[in-house]
């Protein structure tokens, strides 16, 4: 019986101790697991990594706050996301003495890395692809980036589009800039829908207010070193559609001359996906370009020679850019595209429902395009 007890009262110790020690055991386990998730937290917290990064004046920016109520005001805007907030323009910094030879290329004042823009481009400009833009794909919405005097910018404001930014980092450029002169056809009583921003991507990234159906951007990626393109991908995941080109040789500060695929691998890795199918269909239609402005017989040549498009799914399957390749739907005569309920099209057609208004691209004018076409030509005459 003693011997019994004593057994009894020494399992009870062992129990007791192998319970403390488990204790003990769980506690230094939970501390090391909380000290993990604070440094994990710690390094990926982008304003803690943003402050203790050392100084480098080649790669300085500027992260803005996010307008979320959620208190995350350290939201960076890198990578696959739609940036947050209002992005703040950060203006060229102007050179006091500049003896830069710039020959045929404004600028003036500018640090070298900016300016490259001329009177009027003609290689850059494509009004039968941007008809096409409106009425087939159904853009009512664009950021032109790198927009320079705002020629290409200028033709979207005449035709009547919802929104219009153009962004350039030349401070001679946005001086010079067509557009405050332009007086459009369109309701006069309808509120401005265009907007000019300087901005220097080489100082830090920015974006639009808005989420956009396309980025226009031509003449501009190859003036941008690789340690930059960050900040004018986020102007780049604003919008649905990316209509870009690039150089495939030298020219005013070309720091990136690389071929289509370079380009294509690049921008994928930035989460946009290539379209061959669009890419073919627009250089076909800049091919068939039939515009003559002033001297300049033929146009659109970099544009049908390096335009590649783009598709940012992120912002391309939002609701308010469903209304995008806007071809028509119904089908009658033996042909496709053909509006749905429009009047006069058949039985089979005109009783069918209709799209709301919303859904149909803008119209666009004769008198819109007589407009554009004067205001260039004086333009490249002058």
């Amino acid at each position: 019986m003693v011997k019994a007890l004593q057994s009894s009262s020494s399992s009870s110790r062992q129990q007791r101790n192998s319970s403390g020690l488990s204790t003990v055991f769980l506690f230094l386990l939970n501390s090391v697991v909380l000290l993990l998730v604070h440094q994990f937290l710690h390094t990926f917290d982008p304003s803690w990594h943003h402050q203790q990064q050392p100084n480098n004046d080649n790669i300085s920016f500027h992260i803005p706050q996010s307008d979320n109520n959620n208190n995350n005001n350290h939201h960076h805007p890198y990578g696959v996301q739609i940036p947050r907030g209002i992005a703040k323009p950060l203006p060229s910094i102007r050179i006091e003495k500049d003896s830069t030879q710039r020959t045929i290329y404004g600028g003036a004042g500018d640090k070298p890395h900016l300016g490259g823009f001329t009177k009027l481009d003609p290689d850059g400009i494509s009004p039968i692809l941007w008809k096409h833009m409106v009425t087939h794909l159904g853009i009512k919405t664009l950021l032109d980036v790198g927009c320079g005097r705002g020629i290409s910018t200028s033709w979207f404001v005449i035709h009547g589009l919802e929104y219009v930014a153009c962004v350039e980092g030349s401070h001679d450029a946005v001086q010079q800039s067509i557009l405050p002169n332009i007086v459009t056809t369109t309701d006069k009583n309808k509120k401005k829908t265009w907007e000019i921003t300087e901005h220097d991507f080489s100082r830090g990234p920015w974006w639009p207010s808005q989420t956009v159906d396309v980025v226009w951007c031509v003449e501009f990626t190859e003036h941008v070193g690789r340690n930059y393109m960050q900040n004018y991908y986020t102007a780049f995941h604003k919008a649905a559609l990316i209509f870009v080109t690039h150089s495939n040789w030298g020219g005013w500060h070309h720091v990136e001359v690389h071929d289509d695929a370079w380009w294509q691998v690049k921008m994928e890795a930035q989460g946009f996906t290539y379209s061959d199918i669009l890419t073919k269909e627009m250089r076909e239609k800049v091919h068939n370009e039939p515009t003559v402005i002033g001297p300049h017989t033929h146009v659109g040549a970099h544009v049908w020679g390096t335009l590649q498009v783009f598709i940012n799914p992120l912002v391309a399957s939002l609701p308010e850019h469903q209304h995008l390749f806007a071809q028509h739907g119904c089908y009658t005569n033996k042909t496709t595209g053909n509006e749905c309920g429009k009047k006069g099209l058949g039985k089979g057609v005109e009783d069918l429902t209709s799209l709301p208004e919303e859904f149909k691209p803008l119209k666009i004018t004769k008198d819109m395009d007589d407009q554009w076409l004067k205001m260039v030509t004086d333009i490249a005459n002058s």
